[in-house]
């Protein structure tokens, strides 16, 4: 025969998981915390305030944002890797969390073990810039120009996206290039246009309007295709370059071992708001709507990561 404590233990669970299920159903009954890895102002804020606010209606509650920035986006991560696995907390990721940081062995205080991915935000591209006065009008002059002496381009960061680019560029074309590091892209562009350095590689926006201004020049575009807003600048696809065709991503996750009824509701509300006009519109030229399952997400994450370690190892790139 059972004990009274056997019996109350199988009573206890017979009670629990009716409650666990009414609980996932009422999914959410108050507001979700969009952790964020940037402070406000920036692109990606504006565009997950416009996120949040579309999700809104799908789930009837509030998603408010809690930007967390610094130390590259650990501090952001960690919060969400250490939240409880309720769904009230999703965390905004970035490329460099997910794929740059991973792939470089950085040690951090998460996994992305810890992460149960819900689904991408968008795609975007690269471009490589120079400045107004510097003698190349192409990539192809610029590779042929550095092999006399290295031509400096500012990034932001050791082991970043744009080192590893330019890396990749260096071993396809015999190119010499040297990194300059740079807390953000804006002060880049800033010495780029003072003369202080030659050459720039990161995001589209942050040099747009300095091209057409002619301020400086954009050499070329890591996007698939070319840009309806600067139709005239090629793609490194076609100066033959594809192994320099990159876009990467943002998306949304939620802390590992959350309920899957809860990561299929977070996952339909927030790919519905995704889609909307509303965000479509405040994308900049090079971005992309990329909305997928969370377990494409993960596959997708898992190959590219795995694509920029295989790169890091041949060209013997460090984050020091």
């Amino acid at each position: 025969m059972p004990t009274n404590a056997a019996r109350r233990a199988v009573i206890a669970a017979a009670l629990a998981v009716p409650g666990l299920v009414r609980a996932q159903d009422a999914f959410p009954s108050r507001a979700i915390r969009l952790v964020m890895p940037f402070g406000p102002g920036g692109v990606s804020d504006t565009l997950a305030r416009i996120i949040a606010e579309q999700a809104r209606p799908h789930f009837g509650q509030t998603v408010a944002l809690d930007p967390k920035p610094g130390s590259n986006g650990v501090i952001a991560a960690e919060a969400v890797a250490r939240a409880p696995k309720d769904g009230y907390t999703v965390g905004y990721m970035a490329y460099g969390t997910m794929v740059a940081v991973p792939a470089m062995g950085t040690p951090t205080p998460y996994s992305m073990a810890d992460f149960q991915l819900l689904t991408a935000i968008l795609r975007a591209g690269q471009v490589l810039a120079v400045a107004r006065n510097h003698p190349a009008r192409s990539v192809a002059e610029l590779v042929a120009l550095s092999k006399d002496r290295p031509i400096a381009y500012g990034s932001v960061g050791h082991g970043g996206v744009g080192h590893i680019l330019m890396e990749l560029l260096s071993g396809e074309t015999g190119g010499r290039f040297e990194n300059a590091v740079y807390r953000g892209e804006p002060p880049i562009v800033q010495d780029m246009i003072g003369g202080a350095i030659p050459a720039f590689i990161g995001s589209l926006m942050p040099v747009l309007q300095q091209h057409l201004a002619g301020e400086v020049r954009i050499l070329a575009l890591t996007t698939p295709a070319r840009l309806a807003a600067i139709p005239d600048v090629p793609t490194f696809r076609d100066l033959g370059l594809d192994a320099l065709t990159f876009q990467y991503c943002h998306g949304l996750a939620v802390p590992a071992g959350t309920p899957r009824p809860i990561v299929d509701r977070l996952h339909a509300g927030f790919s519905a708001a995704i889609q909307t006009d509303a965000v479509r519109s405040r994308m900049t030229p090079d971005m992309t709507t990329d909305v997928t399952s969370p377990e494409v997400f993960t596959a997708n994450i898992a190959r590219e990561t795995a694509a920029m370690a295989a790169i890091i190892r041949a060209r013997g790139v460090t984050a020091g």
